[in-house]
């Protein structure tokens, strides 16, 4: 519907044919030199108000402005108030709608999506035949992504608790930085209860409050779950909820190898704790090889003298590699 480098070239010739220089447009519209230079290049497009007062500047109509055809056609809607009728009767796709979107206030751009939703359900509720049917949900969730920038979070955070029962979590990831925290923590818990696991957060977890997060690693242990699982968002933890979280897990019985997915993450101090739990416990030293690169010098020379009691030469010649 919209190229924004054609629509640039276009502004540019027309600028060039009125014999203006970028600075001479830019103090004409009010706007800095940056914002002519940007429109020309095609890196940003003028704002839907800013239309009428650009044509009028080059001498053209805002159809012959944006090139007229299908896109010319939309705006002259939007600006006359009648976008949510040419969206219903001309079956604007989001996608168009995205192509569309950087004129458009964060508003209209609501005001679209809504009516192509409402056209959207209204038409599948009439199809009878499966030839006919709408583009999959999938195309239409990628499409919403792109008009995301240009959505206000309230909508937004009401669309993704719609999507996530239908496409799941993980794929709303790319909504994630333009969602509000709280909706992002609503989502991702119910995700997990439904049956989720944490490697589905994993894209969403930089998004997410380290509380919310170590409330969910809590949750995915307490169900069965194990370290490994927890290591798909162990880089964004609270290090204090790691450590207590490997360590009672080993307290609890586990074995002390499983920490090993999340050792990289724990700092040498609640590894310490973990090791001698785990020794305490009565696990062997060869179950604890996955942490030695991660382990302090004192740890390790704790663990040689335990190997030397034990007579265990083979854990013996692991544990001094990393000495």
């Amino acid at each position: 519907m919209f190229d924004a480098v054609e629509i640039g070239r276009r502004i540019s010739r027309l600028r060039k044919e009125k014999d203006m220089t970028q600075p001479a447009l830019a103090d004409c519209m009010g706007v800095s030199f940056q914002a002519v230079s940007n429109w020309e290049r095609g890196a940003s497009m003028p704002d839907i108000g800013k239309l009428p007062e650009l044509a009028q500047a080059l001498g053209v109509s805002v159809d012959e402005l944006l090139g007229g055809g299908r896109g010319g056609e939309f705006i002259r809607s939007v600006m006359d108030g009648s976008e949510e009728s040419f969206v219903k009767t001309q079956r604007v796709t989001l996608s168009e709608a995205g192509e569309a979107a950087p004129l458009l206030k964060p508003r209209q751009v609501k005001r679209i999506v809504q009516a192509i939703e409402e056209e959207t359900e209204q038409r599948k509720s009439e199809e009878t035949q499966q030839s006919e049917a709408e583009p999959s949900d999938a195309v239409q969730v990628e499409s919403l992504f792109a008009l995301a920038p240009f959505l206000e979070e309230d909508y937004l955070d009401e669309l993704a608790g719609r999507l996530s029962n239908d496409v799941g979590i993980g794929r709303l990831a790319a909504l994630a930085p333009f969602l509000s925290e709280e909706t992002l923590g609503k989502l991702a818990q119910n995700a997990i209860q439904s049956g989720g696991t944490l490697g589905e957060l994993a894209a969403i977890a930089p998004f997410l409050d380290e509380d919310v997060l170590g409330k969910l690693a809590q949750a995915a242990i307490a169900r069965g779950g194990t370290l490994g699982e927890v290591a798909a968002i162990a880089p964004f933890l609270d290090e204090d909820d790691l450590g207590s979280l490997a360590l009672s897990c080993v307290e609890g019985g586990g074995s002390v190898a499983q920490v090993a997915a999340v050792a990289p993450f724990l700092d040498e101090d609640d590894l310490d704790r973990i090791v001698k739990a785990a020794l305490k416990q009565g696990q062997r030293i060869g179950e604890l090889a996955g942490l030695f690169p991660f382990l302090s010098e004192e740890s390790l020379r704790a663990l040689v003298e335990d190997a030397l009691k034990r007579n265990d030469t083979g854990s013996l010649t692991k544990i001094t590699k990393f000495l």
